[in-house]
């Protein structure tokens, strides 16, 4: 890892455990033992680096999960592999502090919203047609239609105006909700079949079955 990333790395453990707000560059050049000069020398400020750093995080994202699409597993392994990358990625980030940092940005915000609607979008189309071919699919539903109400009410309720949620789901770790969230979703796409195999699959990783109580 060199200099760049191991700033990037900081950052992140900084931005979604403290907020945009609450993180000083201050704080990132101390838990690195360097000069805050390094970090200007490379992020002209704070929000540069914050961008910087989103940008880091969602290239490494990217790469995991086109890993899993290109894998020769099936189907539905690749759907439990999927939440298994996404609880791990973003397990530091509490949804107090997301909801805050994009109320307070925009910049990221639209390449995260980007991403979603191009990255995510077009990796699940080419796994939806696998799910097709194998017969995992429930032919009643249109997968993409899903995806695309799915991401709206995730996104309003993530990044709209806040609202009085119940205190419980600002409680909960993110990358809990989010993989509540995503394996919701697959069910619903699944025929029987690739329903009983998806839960099958993921009663197998104890660790999410605990997460989940």
């Amino acid at each position: 890892m060199d200099k760049r990333e191991r700033i990037l790395a900081a950052a992140y453990a900084h931005f979604s455990t403290k907020g945009y707000q609450a993180t000083t560059l201050d704080g990132i050049a101390s838990s690195l033992k360097m000069s805050k000069k390094t970090i200007y020398f490379l992020f002209r400020n704070k929000e540069e680096l914050f961008v910087e750093m989103g940008r880091w995080k969602l290239s490494d994202i990217v790469q995991e999960s086109q890993g899993i699409i290109n894998s020769d597993k099936p189907f539905v392994s690749k759907l439990i592999d999927y939440i298994e990358l996404m609880y791990k990625s973003v397990r530091h980030i509490s949804l107090p502090v997301l909801r805050t940092v994009f109320h307070d940005t925009n910049k990221l915000s639209k390449i995260v919203s980007d991403h979603v609607d191009t990255a995510v979008f077009d990796r699940f189309a080419a796994l939806i047609n696998q799910g097709r071919d194998e017969g995992m699919i429930d032919q009643r539903v249109d997968p993409m239609v899903s995806l695309m109400m799915y991401k709206e009410t995730l996104t309003t309720f993530l990044f709209g105006k806040p609202l009085d949620y119940p205190a419980i789901e600002f409680e909960k770790e993110f990358h809990i909700f989010l993989s509540k969230q995503l394996r919701s979703f697959f069910r619903g796409i699944l025929s029987k079949e690739g329903t009983i195999q998806f839960d099958e699959l993921f009663d197998e990783r104890s660790h999410l079955t605990r997460a989940y109580g």
